[in-house]
């Protein structure tokens, strides 16, 4: 089905670091370094499951990786968590879903169609778990785009084919994946004036909305208080796993 080796971080545990590294690599600076839950969380969970963790290689090279988690979930769109700090547990439990939370495409990879494939090995990894749903948390890729209109209207926009406008979002839909309902707080980033200075590259002298390279929604900046507030909005979608 995949023309690629798949490997698993149960199997080859030397993929965890480079997991983590390429992560901080693709992600905006402000996610792993403002976000407490994911900065606290993220390593010590891939290091705790790693049968969920994996790395596609072509040519004996890294190509891709897919981040997944374990999740208990009771089938209703409002049992969907709000928060991205509820998707990372830290030891085994009565679990029944499988979270996809992060597709990841080295740069030299990207643009060929590879994120197909990542989403094939997650579903194939909830298949193998028992698991009758992938879940994905997904963060729009061109939203950011699109940094002051609202998720809810973004979510909304088509083709001319009828897919969904948004590529990431449309590779899921293509998988016959469904959309749920909007994450309130996939992100939740926060830092002083200068942090955010150092995280997107720009200056801050006065408080106000700013729109900063990689994000979705604006970032509140207030001088007065030294702080710096990012909340950015997934979209729940859903694949179904035949049984």
């Amino acid at each position: 089905m995949l023309d690629f080796d798949i490997r698993t971080a149960d199997e080859h545990p030397e993929l965890i670091p480079r997991i983590a590294k390429l992560s901080r690599e693709l992600f905006p600076r402000f996610i792993f370094e403002g976000d407490r839950a994911i900065r606290d969380s993220w390593d010590p969970f891939l290091e705790s499951f790693p049968s969920y963790q994996f790395a596609l290689f072509k040519d004996y090279e890294m190509v891709a990786a897919g981040v997944t988690s374990p999740l208990w979930w009771d089938g209703s769109s409002e049992g969907l968590p709000d928060r991205s700090a509820n998707l990372y547990p830290r030891e085994e439990g009565e679990f029944n879903v499988c979270c996809a939370l992060a597709g990841l495409v080295v740069p030299s990879a990207q643009g060929k169609g590879l994120s197909r494939s990542i989403l094939l090995v997650m579903r194939r990894i909830a298949e193998q778990h028992g698991f009758s749903s992938l879940i994905a948390p997904v963060r729009p890729n061109h939203k950011e785009r699109y940094p002051l209109l609202p998720m809810k209207d973004y979510i909304e926009w088509r083709r001319e084919d009828g897919y969904l406008f948004d590529p990431w979002m449309r590779v899921h839909e293509r998988l016959h994946a469904s959309v749920h309902r909007i994450m309130p707080e996939g992100v939740r980033a926060e830092g002083t004036v200068a942090e955010w200075e150092e995280w997107t590259g720009m200056r801050f002298m006065s408080s106000g909305s700013y729109v900063v390279p990689g994000a979705l929604t604006p970032v509140e900046i207030n001088v007065e208080k030294n702080e710096g507030v990012y909340i950015e909005p997934n979209v729940w979608m859903e694949h179904k796993i035949p049984q």
